[in-house]
């Protein structure tokens, strides 16, 4: 063996002349470095406070349009206001506490007086006898009374009662309220 040359290790690979390696230019490299300096310097110059920059003011209207009317000034609403104008003033309490009124007589209940709730007006009897049988399920007194109106049309009214007093009244009307009948229109009459 040669003695200038060690001898190769063990699972190394023999060593190669290194390969010239192509890349790019130098030359390539300055060129586009001028080109990107150039432009970040263009972008410099753009910038939004240079007169050359700014765009050209409009143009004025003509002064043919007609003027629009002024729009109807709409009121304002300030709470700081309102509230002083809206206060309401409560008088003081004394301390003393006057005594309830004595219940006075209940009103007699004028004989001659009835009190009516009318639970519908139909055109149709069949109609007014549903309605009648649905009062009538509820225990109540009803009965149907029919009207000639002035063009000589017949209406058929649902009447409940007759009541004595307004308490009674008052509780059928809650009663026929209760189970879905809402129109009910109370009537006064004198016998």
């Amino acid at each position: 063996m040669a003695k200038g040359r060690k001898a190769p290790r063990r699972g190394a690979s023999r060593a190669q002349p290194a390969a010239r390696r192509k890349g790019i230019p130098g030359w390539l490299w300055l060129v586009s470095g001028l080109v990107i300096g150039l432009f970040v310097a263009f972008l410099f110059q753009l910038e939004p406070g240079h007169d050359n920059v700014k765009r050209s003011p409009p143009p004025p209207k003509p002064a043919t349009t007609p003027a629009k009317p002024a729009p109807a000034q709409q009121p304002t609403y300030d709470f700081y206001t309102l509230l002083p104008e809206s206060e309401v003033v409560v008088p003081q309490n004394t301390g003393k506490v006057e005594p309830p009124a004595t219940p006075a007589e209940p009103d007699k209940a004028d004989d001659s007086v009835r009190y009516y709730l009318q639970a519908g007006s139909f055109k149709q009897q069949a109609d007014a006898d549903k309605v009648r049988a649905q009062i009538l399920l509820l225990g109540m007194d009803v009965h149907l009374e029919s009207a000639k109106l002035n063009d000589g049309q017949t209406w058929h009214r649902v009447q409940v009662g007759p009541f004595k007093d307004k308490s009674s009244l008052a509780q059928a009307q809650s009663t026929l309220s209760g189970n879905g009948f809402q129109n009910l229109l109370p009537q006064q009459r004198t016998q």
